[in-house]
């Protein structure tokens, strides 16, 4: 049975919802720049309402100790054991964990939530993979993305090789591998992927290109994309397809995790599952935010439902449309994921790849395009080159809208100070996806 779409939910909230100290501060580059001194822009936040917080930054101005000085965390922890074992884990790697300010001022960290700070290496999920994959890395580094407690990225230039990506993540990157494994069997146009130093947290892959097609948008690389996805979908097929519902794992007798299948609302807080089930979890949280916007926001909800989801069940093929077949996807498809070099294309970040129901590729990328203005070339050219290819059929009207919505919650965990406005935008950019008739929101005839 489907909850309230105003139940509290483990998900990304402002401070009235969080249930925790000093998150205002965490998102404010005035007031992070003042606890720590030195001036920052926020990057990324996470939270867990009434647990814990942490939020990515980097410094306004490069930092003359080098490049992992140049970007931190300042998290807001509740644990004590937590706060411990950060503290010993951030020692290891010579890093010191700041304590700046307790709730409760008789002892740090021994009740109520304690704000702290802290160099890359010291973060408390990934530092020490950081630090052990630093060993097998020589030559200059380069962060050019930090999701704390997630990932590190790295541009990494060897003193005697070519230029190479570094992802360094908490968790293993296995499925990451098999994919992009997956890719080249298949012959589609991506880049391989190897571990770092033998240790399954570190993937290393060619630093590939000019660029991509998020800042150089070309409609004729858009229809190529078009083709290579539509020959991924037509090329893998799950054996679990149109299974009743609870019957089977989607993702299991393809060696691919059903949570995988482009968790976007998952991706922060652990809420996988089917696309119903984030879209719900979103929902929710975007109610929490945005009260005024509750109705507009549940019509989305029950409207979706309706077109995506099966007339009864909860199970992994919940959300994947009336035949419920799963192919291979991407699992996060958008311009910004195709990579640019003379007159090839790459498609990478295969990290949420597995099987899935299409609609989950052609939606993301549709509303990619809708929702920055500079992307808008690229939609129709992406569809005439899936429909050429023989792309198969799905409600796209419905998919984009899910699409806006489970990644509605991005401008706030982006730390955008218009982030009421972008999300206000992006929900009436759904509603309109959604009205749309059915020969304009169909793939094929």
């Amino acid at each position: 049975m489907t909850a309230s779409i105003s139940d509290p939910v483990n998900d990304f909230v402002d401070t009235r919802f969080a249930l925790l100290p000093y998150i205002d501060e965490l998102r404010s580059a005035d007031e992070l720049s003042r606890r720590l001194g030195f001036a920052v822009r926020p990057r990324r936040v996470r939270v867990k309402p009434g647990k814990s917080a942490i939020v990515a930054w980097q410094r306004e101005e490069p930092s003359r100790l080098g490049e992992f000085d140049a970007w931190g965390f300042t998290a807001v922890m509740t644990s004590p054991d937590k706060l411990a074992n950060a503290r010993r884990r951030a020692a290891r790697h010579g890093q010191e964990l700041i304590v700046h300010e307790a709730a409760d001022p008789r002892s740090a960290g021994a009740t109520g939530a304690v704000l702290v700070s802290g160099d890359v290496l010291a973060d408390p999920r990934i530092g020490k993979h950081v630090a052990r994959t630093l060993d097998h890395l020589g030559g200059d580094l380069r962060i050019i993305g930090y999701n704390p407690a997630r990932r590190l990225l790295l541009k990494h230039t060897p003193a005697d090789g070519a230029p190479e990506f570094v992802r360094i993540a908490a968790d293993s990157q296995i499925h990451l591998a098999e994919a992009a494994d997956r890719w080249q069997r298949a012959q589609l146009p991506s880049l391989p992927v190897a571990f770092v130093g033998g240790r399954d947290t570190a993937t290393r892959s060619p630093w590939w290109g000019t660029g991509d097609l998020h800042d150089r948008p070309d409609p004729n690389v858009a229809e190529e994309v078009g083709v290579i996805i539509a020959e991924l979908h037509r090329g893998g097929v799950s054996d679990t397809r149109a299974l009743p519902d609870d019957e089977g794992d989607p993702g299991e007798s393809a060696g691919v995790q059903a949570d995988t299948v482009g968790a976007s609302a998952g991706e922060e807080d652990g809420a996988g599952g089917s696309p119903l089930d984030q879209l719900e979890t979103t929902s929710r949280s975007l109610v929490r935010l945005l009260p005024e916007r509750e109705t507009d926001i549940s019509g989305l909800l029950s409207e979706l439902s309706r077109r995506l989801g099966p007339k009864r069940g909860s199970g992994p093929n919940r959300g994947l449309g009336p035949s419920r077949e799963l192919r291979e996807i991407h699992g996060d498809l958008s311009p910004d994921q195709v990579l640019l070099g003379d007159s090839e294309c790459r498609i990478i970040d295969l990290d949420r790849s597995g099987y899935g129901p299409i609609g989950m590729d052609l939606g993301r990328w549709i509303a990619a395009c809708r929702v920055d203005s500079r992307l808008h070339e690229l939609e129709r050219p992406f569809i005439d080159g899936y429909r050429s290819a023989g792309g198969e059929e799905t409600d796209l009207g419905a998919w984009t809208a899910w699409a806006m919505l489970v990644a509605g919650l991005e401008p706030w965990r982006n730390c955008s100070e218009s982030w009421r406005d972008e999300t206000m935008r992006i929900i009436d950019l759904a509603g309109t996806a959604l009205e749309e008739n059915a020969p304009t929101t169909e793939v094929g005839s």
